[in-house]
Formats: C-alpha cells, structure tokens, sequence
C-alpha cells in the first residue's frame, strides 16, 4: 500500500515537472525534448541491431543460454546509456569552454538573470526528453529489482531538477550538476559493461582483471564527483550563495532534491564498499563478490518474476 502510494507521488512530480516545462517552453525547446525522445529510441535501435555480434564476440563467461541472455540485455542497456553520457560530456565540454569555465572557478557567476545561451537551452531540452524516456523505462519495462525504486526515485529528482531548473532560468547550475554525474556514470557503465561480459581476473584471458581495474577507478571516480566536488561546490553553492537571486525560493524548494541525490550518492557508495569488503574477504571469489550487488538484482527479479508466474498457474 506505502509502495503504491509512494510510486504516485513519483509519477505525479514527474506530470507536473513535465507541464512546468511545456508551459514555460518555446516551439524551438519542445523540439528539443522530441529530439531527445527521439535521439533515445534511435540509439536504442541501432546498438540493438549491432551489438548481438559484438557481444558474442567479446564475451568471455561460460555460462548457459538463460544467463548469457541476461548478461546480453544488461549489456545492451549499458553501451546505449555509456554512448549517451559520452555525447553530453562533450557538449558540457564544449559549453564550458565557450565561458573558461568560468561558473566552476566562480560558482556565484553561474547564478544570474543574463539570458541564457542558446546552445545550453538546446542541451537542456535534450536532456530533458532522454531523462523522461529512462523514466518511462524504468517505470513500466524494467525488472523490479531490490533497488528498482531507488532508481525510479533518482530519475524522479533529476527529471524535477532539470525541469525546474529550466522552468526558472537557471540551466547555467543545472548543467554542473548534470557534467557531474554524465562523467561518472561513463566510468560506471564501463565497469558494467565489463562485468556483464565477463572480462573478470577469472575468465579474460591471462588473468587480467579488467572488471576489476574498472571496479576500483569508478569508486575513486564516485568519490571525487559525488561525494566531494558534488557537495562541496554545488550543494554549498545552492545552500549559501542564492540570497537575492531571481526565482530564489523556487531555487531553494529545488535544493531539496539536490540533498536527496546526494543521500542516494552515499548510499551507493555503500554498496560499492560492500563489494570491496566481499573481494578482501578470504575465501570469496569474484563472481560471489560481485553478486553482492551486480548480479544479484538480476537473480532477486528473476525468483519474483517466476513466483509471480507461479501464482497465475495456480
């Protein structure tokens, strides 16, 4: 009943974020967030039609058909979400460039009414349709894992703050905290992706601990984006340098998601320091290691899947 009630409040935020938007919005920002839409579902084609071979390939687990169908799916929705954070970085890059990143060496210039460059409210319309589709994903496609609704509440809180941000003139932060969590996911998804392929000390050839390597860089890398430079520049940003601003008390009510997300950075972390105390436990292999919290979402969605087949049977 509380899951179910919680789930409705989520799905409202994410209606009314979206009509915040397109009240706000021009003929040329709502193409923007049908490219978005569209630019997702492209990708998703195209990698869908190329990658079975590469995944065939390059796999290196010996495992039955069942499990290398899961490890293939999971696969695939890595490379499509690794290609998209590659496009925004570099179109981050590019914006903050064209500006000496002058809003991270002084975050209080990034706070101001000056118009906004085109070429950010582009970026953000974008951004703002591929958030939607990964919302509609993850709500009514994806496996309800142990941390379904973590996820789910994280795309809820970004779609809300990329939204409002937008609806309010700020998009100079907003893309900040996008840059931040676009660069770390890159590493994230490479980390995965390896896993999903089995390139672990065990089964890639030599020994070589490709998964591994990538495992510890994405925790150095998560630290220092989300767990140093995200609260101590942006959430001290929003929390002390706002006064006077326009839109401050929207910008404040936004803030809110922002500490919400970085209750979410950490409890990630603890996941990842789990497997960490997993693989430094004598007697345990990688493959278990890794079950702490990779593998096992997909084997905790398969046992409901088929419980709830069961259930019909009966």
């Amino acid at each position: 009943m509380m899951s179910a009630l919680y789930l409705t409040v989520l799905d409202s935020l994410i209606f009314v974020s979206f009509a915040a938007t397109f009240q706000s919005a021009t003929t040329a920002s709502l193409t923007h967030l049908g490219g978005g839409f569209l630019g997702a579902a492209a990708l998703n084609a195209c990698t869908h039609a190329v990658l079975p071979v590469v995944f065939k390939r390059l796999y290196y687990k010996d495992t039955g058909r069942e499990d290398l169908n899961k490890r293939y799916n999971r696969f695939h929705e890595m490379i499509n979400t690794l290609v998209q954070m590659i496009f925004f970085v570099y179109f981050e890059v590019v914006i903050f460039r064209s500006n000496s990143w002058l809003w991270w060496s002084d975050t209080t210039t990034a706070w101001t009414s000056d118009p906004v460059p085109s070429n950010l409210r582009m970026f953000y319309g974008v951004n703002l349709g591929t958030w939607l589709t990964a919302a509609v994903t993850c709500r009514f496609y994806e496996e309800r894992n142990k941390d379904w609704l973590l996820m789910y509440t994280h795309h809820t809180a970004s779609i809300i703050l990329v939204a409002g941000s937008y609806a309010i003139g700020q998009e100079r932060f907003g893309i900040m905290v996008l840059f931040l969590h676009h660069i770390s996911d890159i590493v994230l998804n490479c980390c995965q992706a390896t896993h999903y392929l089995g390139w672990d000390a065990e089964s890639f050839p030599f020994g070589i601990p490709v998964a591994e390597v990538l495992f510890v860089c994405n925790i150095c890398c998560w630290a220092y984006t989300r767990l140093y430079i995200f609260p101590f520049t942006i959430v001290r940003s929003v929390t002390f340098e706002i006064a006077g601003i326009e839109g401050e008390k929207y910008a404040r009510m936004l803030s809110v998601f922002l500490y919400l997300l970085q209750g979410m950075h950490i409890w990630w972390f603890s996941e990842m320091i789990r497997v960490v105390v997993k693989i430094l436990t004598p007697g345990v292999s990688a493959k278990e290691a890794a079950s702490v919290y990779l593998t096992e979402r997909e084997e905790e969605a398969a046992k409901k899947k088929k419980t709830k087949e069961d259930k019909k049977k009966m």
